[in-house]
């Protein structure tokens, strides 16, 4: 997508084109996926956005949409065992729908927004992107997946009421998917808001926590940064990223 930069970084000018990923987990316990992308109608057709269209510009090529991604890379949609929502807006959740029979795991304070009238209005969420019918644990603060440490959701409010992030503890060392807290390494390194968050207090609070993270030796993934994306395409997420 592309967007304006103080979208993400506040007062800076121009536009910024930017990845939008979603992640696989693959644990002895079942498939989990963090995110699931943009919705596959936005190949075509942007009105889905609402008051948002003119905000952002989409370029998804048709079959790249995350039921078709995760088919190519040699996944099943279908046997998603978790779905992990860092929050519910579009670019995050917009793809629920081709993750059918997976057990959504959302922080309850999100869940409880997607049904602020003011928000839906203004296009901050489209209930029809997530409220599908799926199995659903809504969780309260951090919360362990597995009970053995290896996928933790780490609550990081700010830019949305139930903003999460994830950590990820592979053999290699710890990755923390950042989500939307911070957008860009620029964000977690100089403490850069976006022009807008939900609480701007707890925005920066969640930042600092995730530095906290970050100097306890963790790699960090930031939620849309395209140098960072550019090497994850040449090396693939791990260490050192």
């Amino acid at each position: 997508m592309t967007s304006t930069l103080d979208g993400f970084l506040e007062g800076e000018d121009g536009d910024i084109t930017y990845p939008v990923p979603v992640f696989v987990i693959e644990h002895p316990e079942g498939l989990v996926l963090v995110d699931t992308g943009l919705h596959a109608e936005l190949t075509t057709d942007t009105s889905r956005l609402g008051p948002l269209e003119s905000m952002f510009s989409v370029d998804l090529a048709a079959e790249s949409s995350v039921g078709p991604t995760l088919r190519g890379a040699g996944f099943d949609p279908d046997a998603v065992d978790r779905l992990i929502l860092t929050h519910l807006h579009f670019d995050h959740a917009g793809g629920a729908a081709e993750i059918p029979n997976a057990r959504v795991v959302v922080q309850a304070d999100e869940w409880a927004a997607l049904g602020d009238e003011l928000l839906v209005e203004l296009g901050i969420y489209n209930p029809a992107d997530v409220d599908l019918g799926h199995d659903r644990m809504e969780v309260e603060g951090d919360h362990d997946l597995f009970g053995d440490g290896t996928i933790t959701c780490l609550k990081t409010s700010g830019h949305t009421p139930g903003h999460q992030s994830v950590r990820v503890q592979t053999e290699a060392g710890t990755i923390v998917l950042c989500g939307d807290c911070c957008y860009v390494r620029r964000s977690l390194d100089n403490e850069h808001l976006p022009n807008f968050s939900i609480d701007r207090d707890q925005h920066l609070a969640s930042i600092r926590r995730l530095r906290e993270e970050q100097k306890a030796g963790a790699t960090m993934v930031f939620g849309h940064d395209p140098d960072q994306w550019a090497t994850i395409q040449a090396e693939g997420v791990g260490p050192g990223i």
